[in-house]
């Protein structure tokens, strides 16, 4: 049985909550002015079903207010995941500023623990 991609299905899913913005699992050369990147930051497996992943969501936008903004789309989209939707529960541990020193730019940094479950094989 494979391991579950809580990374890729969480990108699916806020790709789908947030028209419009470019969300991927890394930073693209050139970064647009708008994205959100989603990255599995730890968590542990507790078997073949069940997944309870440390996730970060980093949220790029023109200044700090759509950033944001942009940051509070991500939040409501991660609490309004469901067991349809393959999850279980989700934490948001922490939501703050986070400023790209390197790049100049507004962004804003989310911190999950998400519980994701296996998807039923047909």
């Amino acid at each position: 049985m494979r391991r579950i991609d809580v990374q890729g299905r969480l990108r699916a899913a806020l790709a789908s909550a947030l028209p419009g913005v470019e969300v991927r699992v890394r930073v693209p050369d050139p970064r647009p002015a708008t994205l959100v990147v989603v990255r599995r930051e730890g968590g542990a497996a507790a078997n073949a079903l069940v997944d309870r992943a440390g996730i970060g969501i980093q949220c790029w936008a023109a200044t700090e207010a759509e950033a944001y903004d942009l940051a509070e789309r991500c939040s409501r989209a991660m609490r309004r995941l469901r067991m349809a939707d393959g999850f279980g529960p989700v934490t948001e541990e922490s939501l703050r500023s986070d400023y790209d020193e390197v790049r100049g730019s507004p962004r804003w940094y989310g911190s999950y623990t998400v519980t994701a479950y296996a998807e039923q094989e047909e």
